[in-house]
């Protein structure tokens, strides 16, 4: 019998009946060949972790940056555009971040599926560990973005760190541990983050202390 098979089918032997390959046995065990993923181009791979950071939410963390550098410009009529450039990098990594943490940690929850908004991980555009790595990268760049502006900027150590790993941790805690998005606080978070948190940050790294 099992020579008259076609080529393309197996046997499963418990229920006496074939399965193509690609399709889903009786038994529920996917063929092998479903499980592999196809091969990409390494732009195609860029294009996906581009995708998986939301850049279009991006205006929501530029906006407060442009907001705080406006006022510091106000008030002592000079823009360091270092230290713009630097403020705002260090705040797209810190949402950017936040963003990869709410993809997986939605994910693990099983709260995504095929009809969500964000499909990264159900669709498995990239894999839950590419989103983890993915994530430590941007929090670490935000950390050195933050690290450069202390050394260009007159703002205190405590007051940049205080400020800074505010905000970090905001972006992390709305789902990552406490899971503050998931116990009706979400919005108060993002609120409080790239709303007042942003606009200091980025006032404050342009101010010298006097104008504090």
């Amino acid at each position: 019998m099992a020579a008259s098979q076609v080529l393309g089918e197996k046997i499963n032997i418990l229920a006496g009946e074939t399965v193509k390959v690609g399709e889903r046995d009786p038994l529920g065990n996917d063929s092998p060949e479903q499980d592999r993923l196809p091969q990409r181009s390494w732009r195609q791979k860029c294009a996906s972790y581009v995708l998986a950071l939301r850049p279009w939410s991006f205006s929501a963390s530029l906006t407060p940056v442009a907001l705080g550098s406006a006022l510091a410009y106000r008030s002592q009529g000079v823009l360091d555009p270092r230290l713009l450039v630097g403020c705002a990098v260090a705040v797209l990594a810190v949402h950017g971040a936040g963003n990869l943490v709410n993809t997986y940690y939605d994910f693990s929850k099983g709260i995504d599926h095929k009809k969500s908004d964000d499909r990264t991980l159900v669709d498995r555009i990239l894999e839950p560990q590419d989103v983890v790595w993915f994530g430590v990268f941007l929090y670490t760049l935000g950390c050195i973005c933050a690290a450069c502006l202390y050394s260009l900027s007159p703002l205190k150590l405590e007051h940049l760190a205080l400020i800074y790993f505010g905000g970090l941790s905001g972006s992390f805690l709305y789902t990552g541990g406490i899971g503050f998005k998931y116990v009706a606080l979400g919005d108060l978070i993002i609120l409080i983050t790239f709303g007042p948190l942003a606009v200091m940050f980025a006032y404050a790294v342009q101010s010298s202390p006097r104008h504090w």
